[in-house]
């Protein structure tokens, strides 16, 4: 379904049963909701699963503008009031992540479970924000097509690449198919944040942080960094995952994500 959120048309998929509680997935930059197709078959035995395409991705709108954080956050807000969704768990991965942070200090009271995978907090700097405005005046330029290389060095590992040729294409394709403005969208929003410790010091969400153990971005120790900032957060790093751990280990993130949200020991 589509539907206008705050401004701008969202693409919105939801699964499984309606009278189970509710399950909202954000993605990376530079996918779509369709980056969680090997969790949602089993998320949706258990939950509700609404994931859509943040603004600037997948089928949703691609407004020409800098987007942050705080937007990002309240998108999410207003695709779970469009549903009627009064609360919910939440999981983000990458910028997802970030999303989360900020969905946990902004709309805390709306959530029930939160978990943060391969993110970062704190802010990116001027030499980080100057990369950012490299990129993204390079994306404007010339597309997307140029960041897929790279990007993919840092998402799946070189063995996972040269074994599982046809999933790793999906990636790629995911990341070809991402409008310019939309990339560039979120590179604001991500080279803008402020994901300070005492700002996710107030989150009170029930919280688990996974990392990918060889995660060149989103380390460990940063994911460690942010477990720590939360009261009471849980983390999980698992074995050998590069940044998109989801889709290069689905059996380990998919068990781990169900067992903290069904309450089933600590993920």
């Amino acid at each position: 379904m589509r539907a206008k959120i705050n401004g701008t048309e969202l693409f919105i998929a939801a699964t499984g049963p309606e009278d189970k509680p509710a399950l909202i997935l954000n993605h990376s930059l530079a996918t779509s909701h369709e980056m969680w197709g090997l969790q949602l078959p089993v998320f949706a035995r258990h939950f509700r699963v609404v994931a859509f395409d943040m603004r600037g991705h997948g089928a949703s709108a691609a407004p020409k503008a800098a987007y942050t954080l705080d937007q990002l956050a309240d998108d999410v807000v207003g695709v779970a009031d469009h549903l009627g969704l009064k609360r919910f768990s939440f999981i983000g991965l990458s910028i997802g992540g970030m999303i989360g942070q900020t969905l946990g200090f902004r709309h805390g009271a709306r959530l029930e479970k939160l978990i943060l995978s391969s993110t970062l907090m704190g802010s990116v700097g001027a030499e980080g924000a100057k990369a950012w405005d490299e990129r993204n005046a390079l994306v404007k330029e010339k597309g997307v097509a140029n960041q897929i290389d790279g990007t993919m060095a840092r998402w799946l590992s070189a063995d996972f690449q040269k074994h599982a040729p046809r999933t790793s294409q999906w990636i790629r394709d995911l990341i070809a198919a991402t409008p310019a403005d939309g990339y560039a969208g979120c590179g604001e929003a991500i080279k803008g944040m402020k994901l300070t410790a005492d700002k996710i010091a107030t989150i009170k969400t029930p919280t688990l942080v996974i990392a990918g153990e060889k995660d060149p971005g989103a380390t460990p120790a940063m994911g460690a960094e942010i477990a720590a900032a939360i009261p009471g957060a849980k983390s999980y790093v698992i074995p050998g995952g590069y940044h998109l751990c989801n889709v290069e280990f689905p059996h380990l993130f998919t068990e781990h994500a169900l067992s903290f949200l069904l309450g089933k020991g600590n993920g």
